[in-house]
């Protein structure tokens, strides 16, 4: 089970959400403890709590929604796990719910990974079709390699109003490629899983459909992360989440076991 609790502060700031009254004052105290790893990947900084089973996510300068801090608490509750999330950001409400907006489009593409199977004797339920998921695959593959191939003007083209609202098109492009040179050649990515559902976020219904990835770059032996896409009235589908996360074999080589295993988990990186 997984529990959301996540707290936006355009302005004026409380302890209440995270604990500080700001994202760069939760950093400081961390970074002053002895018991917990800070580490930097993909674009975050992370600080690994393991007395407190917390790790806290915090935007760097650049992010739209900076400065915001995430705090995500494992608890157990009725003999089941859950995660307890506290989001804070300072940032333009505009922003703020853009990153609001991701987490939904995440959640619901991880609910759906999580919900049981229905009973064999139960009504049918809606099944997505093959051209659906023909379509949604076609898409990823033509996007990764738009990247991957430094075309960042057709690959603009794919992202939904929810992403180029967050974004410029300069800022997403300089993220992309900040990316590609520091992870190096890429050398392999697969499509794990597609995941197509119907939803109901921000009180829209719709369809949607969740890619699971990996793979592996010179500098960057982890690296996993999904899309969600959203099928518009037309049939076509526009991207309204990205997330790629790498662990860099710099950082990696600096990690326990135990922390690279615990990394590899919090990014859902699983071969």
């Amino acid at each position: 089970m997984i529990d959301l609790l996540i707290l936006l502060a355009a302005s004026a700031a409380t302890a209440d959400s995270i604990g500080y009254t700001s994202a760069a004052t939760a950093l400081e105290a961390l970074k002053a403890r002895g018991d917990v790893t800070i580490a930097e990947d993909g674009g975050w900084t992370t600080a690994d709590d393991k007395a407190n089973r917390t790790l806290w996510s915090f935007t760097q300068p650049g992010h739209p929604a900076h400065p915001a801090a995430v705090r995500r608490t494992v608890v157990l509750e009725n003999g089941q796990v859950s995660i307890k999330m506290h989001m804070l950001c300072q940032a333009r409400k505009e922003a703020c719910d853009s990153m609001l907006e991701e987490f939904r489009s995440m959640n619901a593409a991880l609910q759906q990974s999580l919900s049981p199977p229905k009973n064999a004797g139960s009504a049918p339920s809606w099944q997505p079709s093959s051209s659906q998921r023909a379509r949604v695959e076609e898409l990823s593959k033509a996007f990764f390699a738009e990247k991957d191939a430094a075309r960042y003007a057709p690959a603009w083209e794919r992202l939904g109003s929810g992403l180029r609202q967050q974004w410029t098109f300069e800022g997403w492009r300089d993220a992309a490629a900040g990316n590609a040179a520091r992870a190096g050649a890429m050398q392999r990515r697969d499509l794990k899983k597609i995941t197509i559902y119907r939803s109901s976020q921000s009180g829209t219904p719709g369809t949607y459909a969740a890619v699971d990835f990996t793979g592996r770059f010179a500098n960057a032996d982890t690296y996993c992360g999904y899309l969600v896409w959203s099928e518009q009235a037309d049939g076509s589908f526009l991207l309204v989440r990205e997330e790629e996360n790498y662990i860099y074999n710099a950082t990696a080589a600096r990690l326990t076991a135990e922390q690279l295993a615990k990394m590899k988990g919090v990014f859902r990186c699983v071969d």
